[in-house]
């Protein structure tokens, strides 16, 4: 719903993808300094930039005499996700080396990508837009199906940072190179040099009996995610009812907890009560 406080009116998520060296977290910084340009001179005070630890508070607070940056971390999405409350509102996530979400003590246990998946979804709905960077090899699968854009950036190594040229792609909620495109080309960019800092890392947090529980239910969502995934893509036809699903992955959900679940990735047929299409998946 439409609020009036919020920057955004329509939030989006936007993956850069490209190999190291190109210039990625270069032009996170360069594309965030200019939406907080333009979200403060629109009037928005409270927006905020919110990134997970590479952004340099020094450097910003300087250019714009105030602190606008938001540090977050996965713990953070934890709470979030557990809490069903979100402290970040109005602004813009930057996720620079979208692995880090997955290589931790956490993702490692198979637990960043699903609950980083649920996180998209509830954030989305108060006013803030994603732009997270990562390498081709790296980009979990359904994080690329939720982006609406993907950037795909390109430098002349003469330039030595200080040019840049992306293509964006509209995705429309698949992921694949075909689609609307537009192509843009960043100059001046070593202005934005000493605003990040690529070598930071950012700390895990301990974990506790209930993150392992949750993560036990990410690693078996992720399961029946992939069960399904591999099961229809060489059929042509990309339905399956409930107790299909239920049969195929043998959890012991009850139906309504699988029904809502499968809800994040396929889509309801009308009219065929327990019947989704997963068509969307391999588009």
């Amino acid at each position: 719903m439409y609020n009036k406080d919020f920057y955004y009116k329509d939030s989006t998520m936007c993956g850069i993808i490209a190999p190291r060296g190109v210039g990625k977290t270069l032009l996170l910084t360069a594309l965030a300094h200019e939406e907080l340009t333009d979200a403060l001179n629109n009037g928005y005070e409270n927006f905020r930039i919110y990134h997970n630890g590479f952004l340099k508070k020094g450097w910003w607070v300087k250019q714009f005499g105030g602190d606008y940056l938001v540090e977050f971390g996965l713990q953070d999405i934890i709470e979030t996700v557990q809490s069903e409350n979100s402290t970040m509102s109005n602004g813009l996530v930057l996720i620079d080396e979208i692995a880090s979400v997955q290589d931790n003590r956490y993702g490692a246990m198979g637990y960043g990508n699903i609950l980083f998946s649920h996180w998209v979804v509830m954030i989305r709905k108060i006013g803030l837009t994603i732009m997270w960077a990562g390498q081709n090899e790296e980009v979990e699968r359904r994080l690329k199906m939720q982006c609406d854009l993907v950037g795909y950036p390109v430098v002349a190594r003469a330039d030595k940072g200080k040019k840049a040229g992306i293509t964006f792609v509209y995705q429309n909620g698949t992921y694949s190179y075909e689609g609307n495109r537009r192509k843009f080309l960043f100059n001046d960019l070593n202005k934005f040099w000493n605003a990040y800092d690529t070598s930071r890392i950012i700390k895990s947090q301990q974990i506790n009996k209930r993150d392992i529980n949750m993560m036990e239910e990410g690693n078996l969502q992720e399961e029946i995610f992939n069960q399904i995934y591999d099961h229809l893509e060489n059929k042509t036809n990309k339905r399956m009812n409930i107790m299909e699903i239920k049969k195929l992955t043998g959890v012991d959900w009850n139906i309504k907890k699988l029904d809502n679940y499968i809800r994040y990735f396929g889509n309801s047929v009308k009219g065929n009560k327990g019947m989704f299409t997963f068509n969307q998946l391999y588009d």
